[in-house]
């Protein structure tokens, strides 16, 4: 299904029983905050949230968008509803499917006017928290009105627009403060570009899209690539976009809420802490580029769609999860690598990867950590797990059974030494942090390549040990034998996950 806005997405996210109208008064102080965090506890449907304390009537906000569903062979759902793909379709299926849609290209269309600007505010009318900015953790520097949602900038030499998911925090009615490192496209448009010419940057951040829109802000698309062009393959239809008020720069013409405006070269204001995508909250609060807002405009009754970052699994881990796998398993098979399948346990918020593979020559794995870490899809997984191709990257009880019995505790394990990094990681120290300095490891967990085949153990599963007609008759005959509907499943051979 193709969605023409955030709304559409709600109606179908409600008849597939993934959502939930919160109709009594909820506070947007840490109360919103809280209630999408033991949303993500308990794989509970999104909640939206109808009355909110100290604001009109109609002004909502929906939390967890694609975070995992509670439903049984469907923790995906609402991704892949995101996606237009089935509700109970699964990884394999997801992954396939994104690599084949973000191969095509379809080109935006400018249209004159859109829902966006069903109501406008300009200059002196800004105030930002006429919305219902929510304080989400206790301990965050201040209200955060930019958790899911895409931040466009422009390259002042290409033209090249980037969409970004960078943190949002509001100062006053007109400022907020951003997170802006200078790893990303964001970065390079303001640190290497804009602030050396002493320049201010243009912005637009566009706030309760139809889904891909916002799920492509969250992904990494290479430097150059239109990503409404990107947003529009995926969907199979292009989308609408329409002309920001105050800056040159486009946006869905369907979004809830459109904020303007401009960074200044050189101008900094304390920004953080935030409860982090890594589940834990930054110790402090830093100097940080200011986004000075000139325009902000939104649709009647608005929407406003938010993420509350924690301890895993939230909708920034369930988007890593696929598009990291398939992007890092796009990359290898393009080089020419054996790959079966590449798997982010969503838990391991994108740093963790299992790849399945055959393994053609000795030493093959290191080669293969090498060149995902040598990726960009690749280059932030800190751990890698490599198994061989009878192990099912998804299924937690084989990868940890084939990590200890598989990987030597010695010669199975290597490790970068100092490499790049980036410092919201919680386990590098100060020095490492100011200085993007970390590791990477990997974990080897295949039989060695110049092993006699007889000196392989021999896998004592159900489908490996006992002979076919045996496995035939046992599964026919399993009722028979006693058991019920509630235990008619294998634990395991290799599953299509």
């Amino acid at each position: 299904m193709v969605y023409s806005d955030l709304r559409e997405f709600i109606d179908v996210l409600e008849q597939e029983d993934e959502l939930v109208r919160v109709r009594r008064e909820v506070d947007w102080n840490l109360e919103v905050g809280a209630v999408i965090r033991r949303s993500y506890d308990l794989r509970a449907p999104a909640p939206l949230f109808e009355k909110i304390r100290g604001y009109p009537k109609g002004y909502r906000i929906l939390g967890a968008p694609l975070g995992l569903s509670y439903k049984p062979n469907r923790s995906l759902a609402r991704l892949a509803m995101s996606l237009g793909f089935s509700p109970d379709a699964q990884f394999r299926e997801i992954v396939e499917g994104y690599i084949a849609r973000k191969k095509r290209r379809i080109p935006p269309i400018v249209v004159d006017t859109g829902p966006c600007k069903e109501n406008i505010f300009i200059g002196n009318e800004v105030n930002l928290l006429s919305l219902p900015v929510p304080f989400i953790h206790e301990g965050d520097g201040g209200r955060y009105i930019g958790t899911w949602h895409f931040v466009a900038t422009k390259d002042p030499d290409t033209h090249w627009v980037n969409w970004g998911m960078y943190r949002l925090m509001v100062i006053d009615k007109k400022t907020m403060g951003c997170l802006l490192r200078p790893d990303q496209h964001i970065g390079f448009h303001y640190y290497q570009k804009y602030e050396p010419r002493g320049e201010p940057m243009e912005f637009a951040v566009a706030i309760g899209n139809e889904p891909i829109t916002s799920f492509i802000g969250a992904v990494r698309v290479p430097a150059e690539i239109d990503e409404a062009e990107v947003a529009g393959g995926i969907r199979g239809k292009a989308l609408e976009l329409v002309k920001c008020e105050t800056v040159d720069l486009y946006v869905p013409a369907a979004s809830e809420i459109v904020i303007e405006g401009v960074v200044p070269p050189y101008e900094r204001k304390e920004e953080g802490p935030f409860g982090e995508y890594t589940g834990y909250l930054a110790k402090e609060s830093s100097p940080k580029p200011i986004f000075k807002v000139t325009a902000l405009t939104h649709r009647n009754n608005p929407i406003q769609m938010h993420s509350c970052m924690g301890v895993p699994v939230d909708d920034s881990a369930v988007v890593t999860t696929v598009v990291r796998a398939a992007d890092i398993l796009d990359d290898l098979r393009q080089k020419g690598f054996p790959i079966k399948m590449v798997y982010l346990p969503p838990e391991g918020v994108s740093h963790l990867a299992v790849i399945s593979t055959q393994v053609p020559f000795a030493n093959f794995a290191k080669h293969l950590a090498f060149s995902v870490w040598g990726s960009t899809c690749g280059r932030t997984t800190w751990y890698l797990i490599i198994v061989d191709e009878d192990i099912d990257p998804t299924n937690m009880n084989e990868v940890i059974w084939a990590f200890t019995t598989r990987c030597h505790p010695q010669r199975g394990i290597f490790s970068t030494g100092s490499s790049w990094s980036i410092p919201l990681l919680p386990f590098l120290s100060p020095y490492e942090k100011k200085n993007y300095l970390g590791s990477q490891v990997m974990f080897d967990c295949t039989w060695p390549r110049n092993w006699p085949p007889d000196e392989i153990p021999k896998k004592a599963s159900f489908d490996n040990v006992w002979p076919e007609h045996i496995q035939k008759k046992v599964l026919k005959n399993w009722r028979g034998y006693g058991f019920g509907r509630d235990r008619e499943r294998t634990f395991h051979t290799y599953s299509k996950p």
